[in-house]
């Protein structure tokens, strides 16, 4: 009788256990319960910065060019590559008896050159009123329609065909960059114009170094690079959308005792052409493309002078495309991460654990940059250790364990910390 007693108390203690355990512990559960979080963190301000690193290549500013179209009318070449020129020096003597033809053809030439000015000036205006105009009255503008789409055609020496959508910024940018070349060769032809008769020459237009000097073939001439040095490299698409024109950029070379500030000075609308620049470019990040159209020419105007550098010298430049003084998290931590809004748990004024919305506007270091959302002091919560499942009261967090430095125990003494450890 006392065995079947036993077992019948045995059994009924342990349904009500199990019922119990149930009623606590399963998904259904209503009674609130408790949770230790092993990864947390208290919300700290701090400065970040989302870089995009690059290989650059020092660069002149500008090139020109100075020429004579017949190799006869050259007497004397004066400068060899590599040679610094300041404006106004003798490149090459020319023949005195061939020196008139060169200068009517020269005047010629500015001639035509100025009236290519006038019309892409003329061009850009007209653009930029039709752009307004469409902007204003929300509706398309074209110069030229085809069939199946509408586009914007800019032809002086430079034609451009796009789609509407954006047409008038990419035809501006080209109609812009054409100018700028037709200026250069306007200074190089109007220096040689305003030389001494009496004695013809090659004048350089600059101060600068000459690089190149081709004194055989059709054309005469000598290249020569402007002294203003720039750092030139190469982005493809997803880095030229976060790029824009005045971004901040640390620049860096083992020869530079300390990082050059500098910023973004253009970024190019059209994909970079062949240049030795480019091919460069390419031997130092020999990356696959699968567009290999789909690299942008991006250039950077140092703060300071890089006189110690000199043309197509390597360099690494950090362009800084973000930055925010903020809290962070862990980028695991994120839930429901889209565009720039997530999710991260954190602890309420109660100390139970609480879903909120964040702002991410970009991550770096693998940390995600909370710019509302979190305040200083918050304390944010890893979501692995979080069950939404279970109705949690409160959230429990490990002891934060400090350890004295050696210099602090034996200023201390370990008779101080038994002392106030143990003894009190």
């Amino acid at each position: 009788m006392n065995k079947r007693v036993s077992i019948t108390v045995a059994v009924i203690v342990s349904l009500f256990i199990a019922v119990n355990v149930h009623l606590l512990f399963s998904k259904k559960s209503t009674v609130p319960k408790s949770l230790y979080v092993h990864q947390y963190e208290r919300m700290t301000p701090g400065h970040h910065e989302e870089e995009i690193p690059k290989e650059g290549l020092i660069t002149p500013e500008d090139i020109y060019t100075v020429y004579v179209g017949d190799d006869e009318t050259i007497d004397k070449w004066l400068v060899e590559e590599g040679d610094p020129v300041q404006v106004g020096d003798e490149i090459a003597l020319l023949q005195t008896e061939r020196a008139e033809s060169q200068l009517a053809a020269w005047e010629a030439e500015e001639e035509g050159l100025l009236e290519q000015q006038d019309s892409i000036e003329s061009t850009i205006s007209s653009l930029e009123s039709e752009r307004r105009s469409a902007q204003n009255n929300a509706s398309h503008v074209n110069t030229t329609e085809t069939p199946g789409d509408k586009e914007v055609e800019l032809t002086v020496d430079v034609q451009v065909d796009v789609h509407q959508d954006g047409a008038f910024a990419q035809a501006i940018a080209e109609a812009e960059r054409e100018l700028s070349e037709i200026a250069r060769e306007l200074a190089v032809v109007q220096t040689q114009l305003a030389q001494d008769a009496t004695r013809p020459a090659l004048i350089s237009p600059v101060d600068g170094t000459v690089s190149k000097v081709d004194k055989h073939g059709f054309t005469l001439a000598a290249d020569i690079y402007s002294d203003m040095k720039l750092v030139t490299t190469y982005v493809q698409l997803e880095e030229w959308q976060k790029i824009g024109a005045g971004d901040p950029v640390r620049i860096q070379e083992n020869h530079l005792k300390t990082a050059i500030e500098g910023m973004v000075h253009s970024i190019s609308e059209v994909p970079a052409t062949d240049s030795k620049w480019r091919e460069a470019y390419d031997k130092l990040d020999p990356k696959e493309r699968d567009n290999p159209l789909e690299l942008y020419e991006i250039t950077i105007m140092p703060a300071e002078e890089l006189y110690t550098l000199p043309f197509g010298a390597n360099v690494n430049a950090s362009i800084i495309v973000n930055e925010a003084d903020a809290v962070s998290v862990k980028v695991q931590w994120l839930e429901s991460y889209v565009g720039d809004s997530a999710v991260v748990w954190k602890l309420d004024e109660e100390g139970r654990a609480a879903k909120t919305g964040v702002t991410v506007p970009f991550m770096t270091n693998n940390r995600a940059v909370i710019t509302e959302g979190l305040k200083t002091g918050d304390v944010a919560i890893d979501k692995r250790d979080i069950d939404e499942t279970n109705n949690l009261s409160n959230v429990f967090l490990p002891l934060p364990l400090e350890l004295p430095s050696k210099s602090d125990w034996r200023t201390f003494g370990w008779r101080n910390y038994v002392k106030y450890s143990f003894v009190e």
